[in-house]
């Protein structure tokens, strides 16, 4: 069990309050912070990603990374997105995660329960309420 872990849940209504929460948590953000996400298809976390982009000054879209892996935003700092959607728990084990990791800026890793192992970071679980409900849970280990 992690030492001093925080954890804060939140409810949103709309796809703009999950935007909304993400740019809230992005100001708090520093350099070479990493942003785990879980749930299931739908949940909120590309809408989350967009979020912390907004916030963190991306002028360009941003867009799920499902069929490529990884996306990198410039902004007032560097967004690096990962999706590991595709790929089987083997597949997520043997891609280097860590040389995708921005010390500069923030990474934040889609479906990051098929990693082996994680660098301290938030933790983030979305679970669907209901159509636009969304339940949000955040964990950080004190990074």
């Amino acid at each position: 069990m992690l030492k001093n872990k925080k954890i804060k849940v939140y409810r949103t209504d709309s796809p703009k309050q999950t935007l909304d929460l993400a740019k809230k948590i992005a100001q708090k953000l520093k350099p070479g912070d990493i942003i785990y996400l879980y749930g299931e298809l739908g949940s909120g976390k590309t809408v989350f990603v967009k979020g912390l982009g907004k916030e963190l000054g991306v002028k360009e879209p941003i867009v799920s990374p499902s069929f490529v892996i990884v996306r990198q935003y410039q902004g007032r700092l560097p967004l690096t997105h990962i999706d590991l959607y595709r790929l089987s728990g083997y597949d997520a084990g043997t891609l280097p995660v860590e040389e995708y990791i921005s010390n500069d800026g923030i990474t934040a890793i889609e479906w990051a329960d098929r990693l082996r192992h994680f660098p301290p970071g938030l933790r983030i679980m979305f679970r669907i309420v209901d159509k636009n409900k969304r339940e949000i849970r955040i964990e950080d280990s004190g990074h």
